[in-house]
C-alpha cells in the first residue's frame, strides 16, 4: 500500500469536492502525473465520495468555511485574554492578601523575646586543662589502670561505696 504524499492530500480533498480554482489544478495535475501514490488516493476519495453522494458545496457554506480559520483563532485569542485576565486578577488578589497579612502582623506577633539568652560567645572547653584538674583531683584515675580496686580517699567516696554495698541485687 502506497501513501500519498501529505502535502497534497488538501488538493486532492479539494479536487474530489470540486473547489480547486484553474492555477491549483494545474499545479496537481503535474504533480499526479509523477505520483501513483496520490492518483490512487485520488480515486479512492472519489469512489467514497461518490457512495456517500454528498450534495455540492452551497456559496453559504463556502463562507463559513472560508471565515472558520479565523474565527477559530478570534475565539483562541478571546479565551487566551480571559485566562491572562483571570491570571492577573488571581495574582493581584495574592499581592493584596499578603499587603494585608504583612500590614496586620506587626501588632499580632510579639516584638520581646521569651527568654532572653545572654549573648557570650561560646568556647570550647580546653580538655588538657580538665583531664590534668582530674588528676589531681583523684590521682588514681590517671594512674595505675592495674588495679581494679578503688582508691581509697576521705572525700566521701566511702559513703558512697557504703550505700552501694546495702544494695540487695539478688532480690526479684
Amino acid at each position: 500500500m502506497t501513501v500519498p504524499c501529505r502535502d497534497w492530500e488538501p488538493l486532492l480533498l479539494g479536487r474530489v469536492s470540486g473547489e480547486l480554482d484553474a492555477a491549483e489544478e494545474r499545479r496537481l495535475d503535474l504533480h499526479l502525473s509523477g505520483c501513483a501514490a496520490c492518483r490512487a488516493e485520488l480515486s479512492a476519495l472519489g469512489e467514497a465520495l461518490a457512495l456517500a453522494e454528498l450534495p455540492p458545496v452551497s456559496e453559504g457554506e463556502r463562507a463559513v468555511l472560508a471565515g472558520a480559520e479565523r474565527s477559530a483563532l478570534a475565539e483562541w485569542k478571546r479565551r487566551l485574554r480571559r485566562r491572562r485576565s483571570l491570571a492577573a486578577g488571581a495574582a493581584a488578589l495574592a499581592v493584596a492578601a499578603a499587603a494585608i497579612a504583612f500590614a496586620v502582623s506587626p501588632g499580632l506577633v510579639r516584638r520581646t523575646p521569651l527568654v532572653e539568652v545572654p549573648a557570650v560567645a561560646w568556647q570550647p572547653p580546653d580538655l588538657d586543662e580538665a583531664w590534668s584538674e582530674a588528676a589531681i583531683a583523684d590521682p588514681s584515675a590517671a594512674g595505675d589502670e592495674a588495679s581494679p580496686e578503688p582508691a581509697e580517699s576521705s572525700s566521701g567516696d566511702d559513703t558512697l561505696y557504703a550505700e552501694l554495698e546495702e544494695i540487695d541485687l539478688d532480690a526479684p
